[in-house]
């Protein structure tokens, strides 16, 4: 029965995502016509139509493969797909749409996991519990655009990263902000329905951005829900199998033993600003409100010192501070403030090696959270995210370039963190079963070995192919109070197919 329903998912999943290629394709065939129709209008008339000639669309083309084997549970699939895209040109260089239609494919949809955990078996790759395709519009949108402001409404992707040029280690602020794609090269991205802005000024030395979100699709869901409910859904399975006595549930009892009532937040509220007066400075703040959620505020300064050819020091700091919102519905209605503080240095002194450290620590109120982008924090790692109440943490690792040995394209990125003097919230229970307790280190081994070739072909652009594998030893946390282990392993490929 399984794996006729599986066959049936499939065949579905390919008859939508071939439809919606076949829609786009005519699409595509009467854009051309039209465009064909208009060119040779305007060799008449002496214009050409700008809405049809600067018209794009294409396929990002997603294989990705996720395995975790964490000894009680071993969530893993693997999918096929990507995302159909297309844009207009600008009517009267100011109005433009665009759109998405975003896919995946069951590849590898094991069932190994009991009823009573499917809820939890979330794997990033294919829709939760059941292992099925994901086939959904993701954006669909229009973009108003006055010179260097622009205004962006209906279902996007969010994104505000902008960073110095010419270091090797760019992504290690990886969304730079609380709401953003959370583009970890797997699937899909995180989608929002929202209206946005973003605007240049100074000679596009300041960047300015603000925005509100109403509601949101994680990266394997088909659904946009209230960003309450979108910051569960890669965690916590369909909405009708959450469990009511935890934060996942619709409805969840609350510290005080309360039950709380069907939860929701009516959206996110954000602003920031970035200044980069030169390429070897660049600072930035932001502020947050998830209304009935938390506040979120971040600053950041990043800092090169240039030497030689293309060698460089680099260093960062940033500090993060939240703090409960309304209803608290994220901590079970408990009011909270946390924050976070993080160093971070990058060193390039030869061509093939670029070593980096990082370090952080967190306040005692409660863990840092970013359900909805991978976060702004240095700490970030291959299994370990945001950082426990209490947490010190270091990160050191280095980056090996094989391109100086001909290997075009090559690298290979090692590190090693621990996190220590962690503490869960006070409204969880740690392994022991004490609310608010301390709980186990985290010492993680994480490796990525990357190719990248930005032209392969015509229709095989920015070509990224990866393999990763990180461990992670948690002392104590297993039954019986051994050690608990957990294996993460990844491949993904992805390229870009312009049509036009």
């Amino acid at each position: 029965m399984r794996e006729s329903n599986s066959k049936r998912r499939v065949v579905a999943g390919m008859s939508n995502a071939l439809a919606m290629a076949l829609i786009l394709g005519l699409g595509a065939t009467t854009v051309q016509a039209q465009q064909t129709a208009a060119v040779q209008e305007g060799a008449v008339a002496g214009a050409a139509n700008p809405f049809f000639d600067k018209a794009r669309f294409g396929y990002q083309q997603r294989t990705a493969y996720f395995d975790r084997d964490q000894q009680v549970s071993r969530p893993r699939a693997m999918g096929f797909g990507g995302w159909l895209y297309g844009q207009t040109g600008e009517i009267a260089d100011v109005l433009s749409f665009g759109g998405t239609y975003n896919f995946t494919l069951p590849l590898y949809s094991p069932d190994n996991l009991p009823p009573s955990t499917e809820a939890n078996q979330y794997n990033y790759i294919l829709r939760d519990p059941d292992q099925s395709t994901n086939s959904v519009i993701g954006e669909a949108y229009a973009k108003v655009r006055f010179g260097d402001h622009a205004a962006v409404f209906g279902r996007q992707t969010i994104r505000q990263a902008w960073y110095l040029p010419d270091v090797v280690r760019f992504y290690n602020k990886l969304d730079q902000s609380m709401i953003g794609p959370r583009d970890v090269r797997g699937m899909q991205n995180i989608h929002y329905e929202a209206a946005t802005y973003q605007g240049r000024f100074m000679n596009d030395t300041v960047r300015a951005y603000a925005g509100y979100v109403w509601n949101a699709r994680q990266i394997n869901a088909n659904d946009f829900e209230n960003v309450y409910a979108a910051a569960y859904q890669t965690t916590c399975g369909k909405l009708s199998n959450r469990n009511p006595q935890t934060p996942c549930a619709t409805n969840v009892t609350k510290v005080d033993g309360s039950m709380g009532g069907e939860l929701d937040s009516s959206g996110a509220a954000y602003v920031g600003v970035q200044f980069k007066p030169n390429n070897n400075m660049m600072v930035e703040g932001s502020y947050y409100n998830f209304n009935n959620m938390m506040n979120n505020v971040y600053v950041d300064l990043d800092y090169v010192f240039r030497l030689a050819d293309k060698d460089y020091v680099r260093v960062g700091t940033q500090y993060m501070y939240q703090s409960g919102s309304g209803d608290n519905i994220l901590s079970a209605g408990q009011d909270f403030s946390t924050n976070y503080v993080g160093l971070y240095g990058e060193l390039r002194l030869t061509p093939h090696i670029v070593p980096y450290a990082m370090v952080g620590w967190t306040g005692t109120g409660q863990q840092i959270r970013s359900p909805y982008s991978i976060g702004p924090s240095y700490l970030v790692q291959r299994v370990g995210e945001n950082s426990l109440a209490g947490e010190n943490t270091w990160i050191a690792g280095a980056i090996f370039d094989f391109g100086v040995f001909g290997a075009k394209g090559l690298s290979f990125d090692i590190n090693y963190g621990q996190r220590t003097d962690r503490q869960v919230d006070p409204y969880q229970k740690n392994a022991q079963g004490v609310y608010g307790g301390p709980t186990n280190d985290w010492n993680e081994l994480a490796t990525d070995l990357v190719y990248f070739l930005p032209d392969v072909a015509k229709y095989m652009k920015n070509f990224r192919a990866r393999v990763r594998w990180a461990k992670v030893e948690q002392p104590g946390a297993a039954a019986g109070g051994g050690d608990l282990m957990t294996y993460d392993r990844r491949f993904d490929v992805h390229f870009l197919m312009p049509f036009k």
